[in-house]
């Protein structure tokens, strides 16, 4: 199996609860407390950890809540998720139902993009 990590995404959605289901079905995330330490939290903001992860390191945040309080959370051409196995990652997304796009070469590394529920890019890449 393969395994999906990141750094951190930060992403704001018309649809907060709609937006969660997807992640959680795309890569089996899993719905935790929002950290103390976590800068700026609002009302709706929805704390994810990607299996594997001993924290969370997805946020989801509802646009409209972001917009209201004047924070500037501009979203990412692209969020990167990296994995381990890139061929595995292509068919398990694609196995869910989710469109991936061709295994690309980047350069230093290989990646495909794949787009979640609100059509927002999300770059599945594996680092050499």
């Amino acid at each position: 199996m393969t395994r999906f990590y990141t750094d951190s995404v930060s992403q704001d959605y018309s649809d907060v609860e709609t937006a969660k289901k997807w992640w959680i079905m795309a890569f089996d995330c899993r719905v935790v407390k929002i950290p103390a330490d976590w800068d700026c939290p609002l009302p709706s903001d929805v704390a994810l950890k990607l299996p594997g992860d001993d924290v969370p390191t997805i946020v989801l945040s509802a646009r409209s809540e972001v917009e209201q309080a004047g924070f500037d959370r501009t979203s990412p051409v692209a969020s990167v998720i990296f994995c381990d196995k890139l061929k595995q990652a292509h068919e398990l997304l694609s196995s869910r139902g989710i469109s991936v796009g061709l295994i690309q070469d980047g350069g230093d590394m290989q990646f495909f993009e794949i787009r979640d529920a609100e059509g927002n890019l999300i770059q599945i890449c594996k680092e050499p």
